[in-house]
């Protein structure tokens, strides 16, 4: 039995080399199994704290991008039981990477970058 997600929960995926990249994205469709989910990509909201490094920020979620296509990831179960979602996910014009997501637990997350 897959562990429950529902419509409306936030993941989450940490990736880069050199840098880390932040990516959110919304369960918008639950399938009746409980065994994929469709997504939809969000925005992100920097957060700037004092004494942080000039390439760096924290970010929570924003707005999930109304004219973002719909993709379908996997329910998988983490080894404490908790959700994750695996599959691709578009996150630049046109390409798609494959990727781990996790649940969001509400705190801002760290990134950083290059210019």
């Amino acid at each position: 039995m897959p562990p429950q997600v529902k419509k409306g929960d936030i993941f989450y995926a940490s990736w880069g080399w050199e840098q880390t990249n932040i990516d959110f994205c919304i369960v918008e469709e639950v399938s009746p199994t409980g065994k994929t989910v469709k997504c939809r990509m969000m925005g992100e909201k920097e957060i700037y704290e004092e004494g942080m490094h000039p390439m760096s920020e924290y970010v929570v979620p924003s707005q999930p991008d109304p004219k973002g296509e719909l993709f379908r990831l996997h329910v998988r179960t983490t080894s404490n039981g908790e959700p994750c979602l695996v599959g691709k996910y578009p996150y630049t014009r046109g390409n798609t990477r494959r990727d781990y997501f996790w649940k969001w637990d509400g705190h801002p997350l760290y990134q950083s970058h290059y210019a």
